[in-house]
Parts: structure tokens; sequence; C-alpha cells
């Protein structure tokens, strides 16, 4: 996943940063300002835009600092931006001095580049920033002829930037959402549309370990479709593929709570692994698998298989301890599958581990 805002460490150090690099132009500025000018240079860096980023700074400490994240650096950068605009003023009325106004423009860059203000803020910033700047050129003629000039660069250069944040911001959305299509392709087992085998391992896992630290029971259910080889080579492969699907959207519609993890185990073999579900529970939901395909009612009658097509389940169930594992219940859980088809197929078996 792609992060649209800078997480709070990557901020501070780029706040850090920024706050150096302002400290480093004072000694440029000052070189070039008039020497009446130094004293108000001083403040509106040392009182009030330093200050700011400093404030900032320690506003990422505040535990709910992601909530304001974007509102805080709006108003960090608008106070620079303003600070900037007063010492515009200042060297103007104290000296008749143009001071740059190309600051404007680094603000823009840094709070949309940088520190990654959004879309919305980004215009609220914009919006501010022009309506400082033009009162200022409108009310003092700092800049001469070049006035309106200047305040249509500066107007145009932080549209260009709203259009570069919209895009940046459009682009990462689209590669965030393609890289979670990704992920979940990478866990989907194509042809059921279950979860694969490293998926629902690694779930299965997750839901295993936290049924031994809460002490709740866990079923594993292994199911597996009676005699497909010879309904496959009968019927074809398209209608082994159909009965594959039909498997699972029975899995599905029996398996129903967020925290089922139901996969297909490889082939024909399908398997669930089932927090908080007792043995009883577990039986009465293989029942329902097992209902599943009476009510589809489709013909199999080749082989030594019976008239319609069946699957068979094995489940394992207990409240793990410290000496079972998930690949134990998933043997155990073999086995109990095994006992099933050798019993004539179309039922389940159970293997219970401890009393519930």
């Amino acid at each position: 996943m792609i992060a649209l805002s800078l997480n709070k460490t990557s901020l501070r150090w780029i706040i850090l940063v920024g706050s150096l690099m302002m400290t480093a132009f004072i000694f440029i500025d000052l070189e070039i300002l008039p020497p009446i000018l130094q004293s108000e240079y001083l403040k509106s860096r040392v009182m009030f835009q330093i200050p700011t980023m400093l404030s900032l700074l320690a506003f990422t400490y505040y535990k709910d600092f992601e909530k304001y994240q974007q509102a805080a650096i709006l108003l960090a950068i608008t106070v620079v931006t303003y600070a900037n605009y007063w010492l515009i003023q200042q060297s103007w009325l104290k000296a008749e001095f143009a001071f740059s106004y190309e600051g404007t423009l680094l603000y823009t860059f840094f709070a949309f580049f940088v520190v990654r203000l959004n879309f919305r803020f980004g215009i609220a910033y914009v919006l501010l920033s022009l309506l400082g700047f033009g009162v200022l050129v409108a009310s003092y003629p700092i800049y001469g002829a070049y006035s309106s000039v200047n305040f249509g660069f500066v107007a145009m250069a932080q549209s260009i930037c709203l259009v570069g944040l919209y895009t940046l911001t459009n682009s990462l959305k689209e590669i965030d959402n393609l890289a979670e299509k990704l992920h979940k392709l990478s866990r989907i087992d194509q042809l059921s549309g279950l979860y694969n085998r490293r998926a629902y391992e690694q779930d299965g896992h997750m839901q295993f370990e936290q049924a031994r630290r809460l002490e709740l029971p866990i079923s594993v259910f292994l199911i597996d479709i009676d005699n497909f080889k010879d309904y496959n080579d009968a019927y074809g492969h398209q209608k082994g593929d159909d009965a594959i699907r039909i498997q699972a959207a029975i899995l599905k519609s029996v398996f129903q709570r967020p925290m089922d993890v139901i996969g297909r185990f490889g082939g024909e073999e399908f398997i669930v692994i089932a927090i908080d579900m007792k043995h009883s529970a577990a039986e009465a939901m293989a029942q329902k698998i097992i209902d599943g395909w009476s009510a589809q009612h489709i013909p199999h009658g080749k082989g030594a298989a019976g008239p319609f097509l069946s699957c068979s389940i094995g489940i394992a169930s207990i409240v793990p301890k410290k000496d079972i594992t998930l690949t134990k219940m998933i043997g155990l859980s073999d086995v109990a599958l095994y006992k099933a088809k050798n019993d004539g197929r179309n039922r389940y078996q159970t293997h219970l581990l401890a009393t519930e």
C-alpha cells in the first residue's frame, strides 16, 4: 500500500531539514539586504517562520497527530508564507526595497511535493497565498509596473503545481488500487475463487494462534468431491471445472463468517479453518455441505460412484494447546476424510481431539 501522506518519522526529518535550510538562508539573505531591513528579516525568520516549523515538528509527537496532519501542515505553511509577505511589506515601507516573492513558490513546492499536502488542502493553500499576495501587490507598488505580471506568474505557477498535485495523487491512488488488486489475485485460486495455498496457510495460522491465545475451539475441515476423476474423465474437464466451482459456491454459502478461512487444498480437495466452532457446530456445517450437493442433483453414475455428485468430509476439532499445530490438525482431518470415504462416501467423519 502506498501512503498518500508521510508517516510521522519521515515528516519529522523533513521538517527538521527544512528548518535547518531556512536557518542557513538567513546568512545568505542578510548579505543582500540593506542594513535597515536586517532586524525585520530576523523577526520574520526567527520569530515566526522557524518557530512555526519547529511547532509543527513538536505537534507530530501528539498521539492523534494523524487526524490533524493535513490541517497542521496547511496552517504552518500559510503562517510561513504570510510571514514572508509581512517581510516584503516591511522591506518596501522602510527602504522601498523589493524583496523577492519567489519564496511563495518554494513554499508551494515544499507543501505539495515534499510534505504531501493533499489536493483539497492544496487548493486552500493556493487561495490563501494568492489572497495575501494579491492584497500586497494591490496595496503597494513594490514591483512597479510588473506587479500584475508577478501576481499572474505566481497564480499560474501555483495552478500548475495544483494540476501536478492532482495528477500525482490520482496516479498514486491508481497504483495503490492496482497493488491491492494484485495482492488479492496473488491469494486467490482462479478456478474456485477461494483462497490458494499461500493465503489459507497464512490466514489459517493467524486464526489458529488466536484460538490458542484466547482458548477458543477451532475446527478444520477437509472436503473432497467423491470419485471426481471418474466424473472428470466421463464428462470432460469443463464439467469437472464446473464441479469445482459448485463445491466452492456451496462452501461459501455455508461458511459466511468473516473469520472463516476457505481455500482450495488442491485438485478436488478443499479446506476450511473455522475459529470459535465446536465439534457439534462443525458437524452441523458438514451436513449442510452434504445437503448442498444433494440439492444440486448432478448425475454421476460412473465407475464406483453413486448416482449423483457428492462429497466426503473429514473434521478435526480442538481447543488448541502447545503440543498441537495447524499442520497436525490438517493431518487428522485427512485421516477422518479417509475414514469417511472408506465408510461409503457422501458423509463426514470427525476426529475430536479434546473434550469441549
